[in-house]
């Protein structure tokens, strides 16, 4: 199996808060909660309205009506999020966080410029995974939409290496399906297809190499009209 580049990883949010008098202070106000994957932590408009920080694991926000799931962000680490909004927040994984009343939050916040600078980055990363999500139902065809997506973290979070580009999604192909807004079926038939072309390469359950990315973005680029 081909190895990946550990790279410089810079601290999460709560590290980083870790390591200031003033952000520890802050860190006391929150209580740390845990869920198992799958479990549904928060629907839309929950009745305690918090802010709450992803020590571990993986969070999928998604909004959902009569049936039909659209899917706005994946949070990891170090992110950040509210309970008191329209969308439903899941585990994809065992997961760990921090909860803290948003009113107690804003009174210790206003003076943490590390906090503050990290959420507006976090809203930031939020609004380009919603933008790409709308774009990707709304202008590409249906089996194209894996394509975009695996072009789109290949381009943003890949890691060159002998091979081509390394890049750990880390999710089931249940939950590729939930993203793109596809069935498991297509994706998974997709999927295969990229790997027999030599477009991908799948090392370990989330795991690929991206052998050819011109390809791939071809891929992602030709829907007909």
């Amino acid at each position: 199996m081909a190895g990946h580049p550990a790279g410089n990883m810079k601290p999460s949010l709560i590290e980083a808060l870790a390591q200031d008098s003033g952000g520890q202070s802050l860190l006391s106000h929150f209580t740390e909660c845990k869920y198992h994957k799958r479990h549904l932590l928060f629907i839309p408009y929950h009745k305690e309205n918090l802010i709450f920080l992803v020590k571990q694991g993986r969070l999928r926000v998604y909004l959902a009506l009569r049936g039909k799931e659209i899917s706005l962000a994946i949070l990891g680490p170090g992110d950040v999020y509210s309970t008191h909004t329209r969308a439903h927040v899941e585990a994809l994984e065992d997961t760990t966080i921090l909860t803290c009343p948003i009113d107690t939050f804003l009174i210790h916040a206003n003076q943490q410029n590390t906090l503050i600078a990290a959420l507006m980055g976090s809203v930031g990363r939020l609004m380009t995974g919603a933008i790409s999500t709308i774009e990707n139902l709304y202008f590409n065809c249906a089996d194209k939409r894996v394509a975009v997506y695996f072009y789109e973290q290949a381009a943003s979070l890949g890691q060159e290496v002998k091979e081509g580009i390394y890049v750990k999604i880390g999710l089931t192909v249940d939950n590729i399906a939930k993203i793109v807004g596809s069935s498991r079926q297509t994706v998974s038939t997709l999927l295969s297809s990229m790997e027999k072309a030599g477009i991908i390469k799948k090392l370990n359950r989330g795991e690929y190499i991206v052998r050819d990315m011109r390809e791939l973005f071809l891929l992602a680029n030709s829907c007909s009209e």
